[in-house]
């Protein structure tokens, strides 16, 4: 029974798909590596107009424009107008409309939207442009997507954006930080095996959906390491998802129906072993340890797992299959697909 980790390179790659939202948040959008930014340090739209008047003037050059107010309703333009007049000058506040918000005004501009309660929105409709560009990817809920996540989590996000004329790319490091720093990056892929749960069949039991979020759990951990920078084959990280892993299958054994219960027992015995045994043996390797070090308590590890396990190999083996069985009879091939996502970081006994 393998416990290596698989690279996590495809997982990395799933979630730059999903949080692809931040590309379609309009002119201020990040922009492909080399491309022009969206706006200049050259302002055209000049006017003489009265503060009075720059209300209604700014609602109609930002109605259906480029900039990243251009989908707004006119009773959400005339509120940001108004809290941007509190601190702007009118030619500046009608040349951001049109053009959206140079770099300095980024905060400005962010505090304008979160006054008016539209980051979530905005963040919202990007993720929906975004998601239905890709026909890759199942419909996905928005509601979903945003649960639990309040607009002081975006607003980094947003003001990260509009700073860099030239956008702050998905590779870069601080849109990543930030991103991984806020809940959206957990709803994100639990949201993503839910809807790919539904598409495979909208009848399917809770049982299916709770898996698929029992998983999130742990797939949110693996793109968070990848996206810090971390290493996934890393010793503490390692013990960290096998432990999670052992999670899983607890609660599997809690949820299957009684004919299936003693093969879940079984697995999830054995993924509770084998998270013991890595805990064990890796107490005392931490930053300070050699590569050599790491990896010689990475193997003794595996070698007392195969030694401790090989009395029950054949046995093992058939609960997982029978226990996968079930799973894939009630979950369809998304279960298998939960599954595969399992044994693709942990080797777990559920591999095909």
């Amino acid at each position: 029974m393998s416990i290596a980790v698989k690279s996590g390179a495809g997982m990395a790659a799933i979630l730059l798909t999903l949080v692809a939202f931040a590309s379609a948040c309009g002119a201020d959008q990040l922009e492909p590596e080399g491309s022009q930014p969206a706006t200049t340090s050259t302002r055209a739209v000049t006017t003489t107009a009265a503060p009075a008047d720059v209300r209604e003037q700014f609602m109609a050059d930002a109605v259906g424009s480029d900039s990243v107010l251009g989908s707004l309703r006119d009773a959400d333009l005339g509120c940001v107008a108004d809290h941007l007049l509190a601190s702007l000058d009118p030619d500046e506040v009608l040349a951001l409309s049109a053009l959206g918000p140079m770099p300095e005004q980024a905060e400005l501009t962010v505090a304008a939207l979160e006054a008016c309660d539209l980051v979530l929105r905005l963040v919202g409709q990007g993720m929906v442009e975004a998601f239905a560009d890709d026909p890759g990817l199942p419909v996905l809920d928005v509601d979903c997507l945003l649960e639990g996540v309040t607009s002081g989590d975006l607003v980094p996000v947003l003001e990260a954006q509009f700073k860099d004329p030239f956008g702050v790319g998905l590779e870069d490091r601080e849109m990543t930080v930030l991103l991984a720093r806020a809940p959206i990056m957990g709803n994100l892929m639990r949201c993503r095996l839910e809807a790919m749960v539904a598409a495979d069949n909208a009848d399917l039991p809770e049982f299916c959906f709770g898996l698929a979020d029992q998983v999130a759990v742990m797939m949110t951990a693996v793109i968070e390491v990848d996206l810090t920078g971390g290493d996934l084959t890393d010793p503490s990280v390692l013990a960290d998802l096998l432990g999670m892993s052992d999670d899983i299958f607890v609660w599997l054994a809690g949820e299957v129906p009684p004919a299936q219960r003693a093969d879940a027992i079984l697995v999830r015995d054995a993924t509770t072993q084998i998270a013991d045994i890595m805990a064990e043996a890796l107490v005392g390797i931490d930053g300070e340890s050699t590569e050599e070090e790491a990896l010689a308590a990475i193997f003794a590890a595996m070698a007392r797992v195969q030694a401790e396990m090989a009395t029950d190999g054949t046995d093992l083996d058939a609960a997982s299959a029978r226990l996968r069985s079930h799973v894939v009879s009630r979950c369809g091939e998304a279960g298998s697909a939960l599954f595969d996502l399992i044994a693709g970081v942990t080797g777990s006994p559920l591999a095909a």
